[in-house]
C-alpha cells in the first residue's frame, strides 16, 4: 500500500450501490489515495492501471475480484469446489446496496444463498451451538452485541433460548467507524505540518498513505495511554523529517 498506494484498493465496502455523484462518495474521495471515477451508468467505479493500461472497475468487480480469491482460499483449504455461499452485510445495507453485493458473487461464479445481516451472523456464531442456554419454556437469555467496526457502528440485542434465537432490535450509526477516527487524526496532523513545515499532504498520496498508517498506530497506544503521545515519520515529504504530539 505504501510503495503502489495508487493501485491498492481497500475500504470499498461502502461505496456499493451509490451513484458517483452521492454526498457521501464526493466527502469519501478526498480521504482515498487511490482514485474514484464515474462509470457511464452514472454509477462509482475506481480507475487503476491494469495489464498496463489504465482501466476502471465498477464496484462490483472489485468485489467480484476480492470474492473470487477468496473462494480459491476456500477451495484450497478444503480440497473440493466451493459454488454455494452466504455473505453478510451491515444491518444499515439499503437494498440498492444490498443487490450489488449480489451481482459481485455472480462475478465471482458463486451462488450466493442468502445476504445475511452482521448483526444476526454474529448472534448466530455466538448461540448457535451453545449448550449452556435455557430450554424453551425458561425465560431467555438477553444479549448485547456491540460492533465498532472500520466504517460502521452496529448494536443488537438478541433473546436466546435453546435451539432459538430472536433478535429483539437493532441499531447502527454508518458513519461512526475506525476510519472516522484514523481521519479526525490525519486532517489534525495535516493541518498541524500545514502550519508548521509549510507541507500540502494531500497532495502526496504516498506521505498521506505513511501518515494513516502512523495515526491508526498513535491511536491505539492513545486507548490504552492518557500522557502525550508522540508522532515520527522520518523523510516524509521533501525529505523532511516531522513530529507531532497528541493525547
Amino acid at each position: 500500500v505504501v510503495t503502489n498506494c495508487k493501485n491498492t484498493v481497500q475500504g470499498f465496502k461502502r461505496f456499493h450501490g451509490r451513484m458517483f455523484s452521492d454526498p457521501y462518495i464526493q466527502s469519501a474521495k478526498s480521504n482515498l489515495v487511490y482514485d474514484l471515477a464515474q462509470m457511464p451508468s452514472g454509477s462509482t467505479g475506481i480507475k487503476v492501471m491494469y495489464m498496463e493500461e489504465e482501466k476502471v472497475f465498477s464496484i462490483e468487480q472489485v468485489t467480484g475480484m476480492l470474492l473470487t480469491k477468496l473462494k480459491e482460499t476456500a477451495e484450497s483449504a478444503l480440497k473440493k469446489p466451493v459454488a454455494d455461499c452466504v455473505i453478510s452485510v451491515p444491518s444499515y445495507f439499503t437494498d440498492t446496496e444490498r443487490r450489488s453485493v449480489m451481482d459481485a458473487a455472480q462475478i465471482a461464479g458463486l451462488n450466493c444463498l442468502r445476504l445475511m445481516n452482521e448483526t444476526t451472523a454474529v448472534t448466530l456464531a455466538y448461540g448457535i451451538y451453545k449448550q449452556d442456554l435455557p430450554t424453551p419454556e425458561e425465560k431467555p437469555r438477553i444479549v448485547v452485541f456491540v460492533d465498532l467496526g472500520h466504517s460502521g457502528y452496529q448494536v443488537s440485542v438478541c433473546a436466546f433460548n435453546k435451539g432459538k434465537l430472536k433478535l429483539l432490535a437493532t441499531a447502527f450509526d454508518s458513519e461512526l467507524g475506525g476510519k472516522d477516527f484514523d481521519n479526525i487524526l490525519v486532517n489534525h496532523f495535516c493541518e498541524e505540518f500545514g502550519k508548521k513545515y509549510k507541507l500540502d499532504v494531500k497532495s502526496k498520496p504516498r506521505a498521506l498513505v505513511r501518515l494513516y498508517q502512523e495515526s491508526e498506530k498513535l491511536k491505539k497506544l492513545m486507548s490504552a495511554n492518557s500522557s502525550d503521545l508522540p508522532l515520527n515519520i522520518e523523510c516524509f515529504m521533501n525529505d523532511i523529517d516531522v513530529s507531532g504530539k497528541l493525547n
